[in-house]
């Protein structure tokens, strides 16, 4: 028998998928839909990071007291405080692994939180990366 004769009396099962229980493919695509965000994440997102925990308890220790705009540093570290800013945190995380320049995140924090970008607290922060 020739091989195009054997491949049309022996089609090619169909996809998985497409046999699959009603129940399985309407889950597959929220399914697919948190895998693809999940992995997106970086794999040590969620590792503990001690050269940046370093670097915070010095920035909260050295310059917790002072002012970003309306509010204290520690205020915004805090993630108990009402005040917490996950940007600030952010922010400061991509300033310590050198992810932002000096300029940008003085950018950033002065803008969001309305203060002067040579505000004390500010040039604290700076200070404890570039003692």
């Amino acid at each position: 028998m020739s091989r195009l004769a054997q491949s049309q009396s022996h089609p090619r099962p169909m996809h998985p998928r497409i046999n699959a229980p009603a129940w399985l493919r309407r889950c597959s695509l929220p399914a697919a839909a948190l895998l693809v965000a999940l992995g997106g994440c970086a794999s040590d997102a969620w590792k503990p990071n001690p050269t940046y925990d370093t670097f915070l308890n010095k920035v909260d220790k050295n310059c917790g007291t002072m002012r970003i705009g309306e509010v204290t540093i520690s205020q915004l570290m805090n993630p108990g405080s009402n005040l917490y800013s996950a940007y600030f945190v952010d922010m400061t995380s991509r300033f310590d692994l050198g992810r932002i320049s000096t300029e940008d995140y003085v950018e950033g924090i002065s803008t969001t939180f309305t203060t002067i970008r040579d505000t004390a607290g500010i040039r604290c922060i700076v200070a404890q990366k570039n003692p």
